[in-house]
């Protein structure tokens, strides 16, 4: 294992223990068995670090997103419904997400819903394109119709970020599936998946 990867699994285990928020630099690379100068190789800051273990465990959530999508034939609507669906189901570090959403992380956090957004935006441009070949989708711009899709879920609804009310929650995603279909022409009910059945584990 790489110097780097065991700096990160060190600052993971920290995040495990509780105390990741008060580690400084030094505890990290004593953690990870290195010296501090070793540490500084790869990376000039705690917080850097910390950005490189939320790149890390997301790229990880999302891969796998891709790759369950990828062993599916089904048509394009029923496809971001599953998307979604694997992304809420897909395990992320219970720690790291503690950790994320402390106060003195928010940069960082911040950066972590950048990250993902920019990671699924293609993977829904990419259905969306496959609607238009199935006609069910008017669509001339996949990309950006994409990150307006990934939004509101990303953003909007962070619980970090956002206290909505559970009727709030269900009225933006009821908007957002109207939206959606308005824009896209999809038939009537492609996006009520977005708001049916709600609750405010199935985002988080």
């Amino acid at each position: 294992m790489s110097k780097r990867e065991l700096i990160l699994d060190a600052l993971q285990e920290l995040l495990y223990e509780g105390t990741a928020g008060t580690a400084s630099v030094q505890d990290i690379a004593s953690k990870a068995g290195i010296a501090k100068g070793g540490l500084y190789y790869y990376f000039k800051s705690k917080e850097e670090v910390l950005d490189a273990l939320v790149e890390r465990q997301y790229s990880n959530v999302i891969e796998t997103c891709r790759a369950k999508l990828a062993e599916i034939d089904a048509p394009a609507s029923e496809k971001i419904k599953l998307l979604l669906y694997f992304y809420r189901s897909t395990a992320v570090d219970r720690a790291l997400d503690v950790a994320l959403h402390e106060p003195q992380n928010a940069a960082i956090h911040q950066k972590s819903n950048a990250f993902i957004m920019q990671q699924l935006a293609p993977i829904v441009s990419e259905i969306f394109q496959q609607g238009v070949g199935e006609k069910i989708f008017v669509c001339e711009q996949p990309e950006q119709t994409a990150e307006i899709l990934l939004s509101p879920i990303i953003f909007l609804l962070d619980p970090g970020l956002f206290t909505w009310t559970d009727e709030e929650v269900q009225l933006k995603l009821k908007a957002l599936a109207q939206m959606l279909e308005a824009s896209l022409q999809a038939p009537v009910g492609s996006f009520d998946f977005l708001y049916e059945n709600w609750t405010k584990q199935s985002l988080n």
